[in-house]
């Protein structure tokens, strides 16, 4: 993952990871895959996106399987005969379609998402991040790049242009025509990774934005219709990690969070199924009532030694989903917690766990 000017996120978590080898707990080894064609549907469960390491080319698709609790590993290739690509990064599910996103291979993939088969991709981008689709004519697209986000039709793949920002982007978010777009890296710009901006959906143009920490990172929307952000105050700790609550209609913010720590690092904003119940990781998981005032004391479920990268709710079951890295050179590993943070089991998956997605 590309992120500051200096390079050194270039590779973060590889040097992490080979100046502490974390031990892992006791974990359940799964079958590699099951011996299923290419046009059965995979059913219902969750996909998850391993990363590889930065210019090796080794990313892969995983698909947890409900019904059988077992794990497809290496599904994409597996599918499709041809490689994922370097950096897989993000999933955005339209349809029966997902959009996946390969960051250094400047790719997104369309897949059907009961099949994970092939059915459209779009090139030559710079270094896409994260889609959003806006309806079947557009859809949007993050870039760590370039102080712009991409548009392209979502039904043909073919582009359509780009909207300035003056910022490169990370995480969006549809709401009531408005895609909210988090600015977090500071790679290659002088313009500081403080915002939020505000684009107008219907005609594809920076509108407003909204000053918050360093390094807002992810963003949900509430059951009562508040935007949330979560900020972890830079890469190189220069201010303490902040959540905000924002109304998207005024964009005021209506209340700040900051966290206790500033050596702290907290991502992976996302809701429970009921949409008031906030969870993030900072080095465990945490869990905090969207009517609270203050970062809670403890985690819900403790680390205990494991490498949480990555993490989702269940929109069905709410149960808790989060990705152990490890030492981010061999295969990683997949928890599923019941909501009452309980221990359900644990998978293998690829080489750096990321992204997580429901389909």
């Amino acid at each position: 993952m590309l992120r500051t000017n200096h390079f050194q996120l270039f590779y973060k978590f590889l040097i992490i990871g080979l100046i502490s080898i974390l031990a892992f707990s006791c974990l359940k080894e799964d079958e590699e895959v099951d011996p299923i064609s290419n046009n059965m549907n995979l059913g219902k469960g969750f996909f998850v996106l391993n990363q590889g390491n930065f210019t090796s080319g080794n990313a892969s698709m995983s698909f947890f399987r409900n019904d059988s609790s077992k794990m497809l590993n290496n599904l994409f290739y597996q599918r499709n005969g041809v490689p994922l690509g370097d950096v897989a990064q993000s999933m955005t599910f339209w349809k029966n379609y997902a959009f996946v996103v390969v960051n250094n291979s400047s790719t997104i993939w369309v897949i059907n998402a009961n099949t994970a088969v092939i059915a459209g991709k779009l090139s030559g981008l710079h270094s896409p991040r994260y889609v959003c689709v806006i309806d079947a004519e557009k859809s949007y697209v993050s870039d760590f790049q370039i102080p712009g986000i991409t548009v392209f039709q979502t039904s043909t793949m073919q582009s359509l242009g780009t909207i300035p920002t003056g910022k490169t982007t990370e995480r969006l978010l549809l709401h009531e025509n408005k895609v909210f777009a988090a600015n977090w890296s500071q790679y290659n710009q002088l313009a500081p990774n403080n915002t939020v901006q505000v684009i107008d959906a219907g005609l594809d143009q920076l509108v407003d934005s909204i000053v918050v920490a360093k390094e807002p990172n992810s963003m949900v929307i509430d059951k009562n219709g508040k935007l949330w952000v979560l900020c972890s105050g830079g890469f190189l700790n220069e201010e303490l990690p902040a959540l905000f609550k924002i109304n998207p209609t005024s964009l005021e913010i209506e209340k700040r969070i900051d966290f206790p720590d500033i050596n702290t690092s907290p991502e992976q904003l996302c809701l429970n199924s009921n949409a008031d119940t906030l969870f993030f990781l900072n080095n465990g998981v945490y869990r905090m009532d969207i009517e609270a005032n203050s970062i809670p004391d403890f985690p819900y479920i403790d680390s205990d030694g494991r490498n949480f990268y990555s993490l989702a709710i269940d929109p069905n079951t709410s149960e808790i989903v989060a990705t152990d890295a490890g030492n981010y050179l061999q295969k990683g590993y997949v928890f599923r917690f019941k909501p009452d943070g309980t221990i359900i089991d644990s998978i293998a998956a690829g080489i750096i766990p990321g992204f997580i997605g429901f389909n």
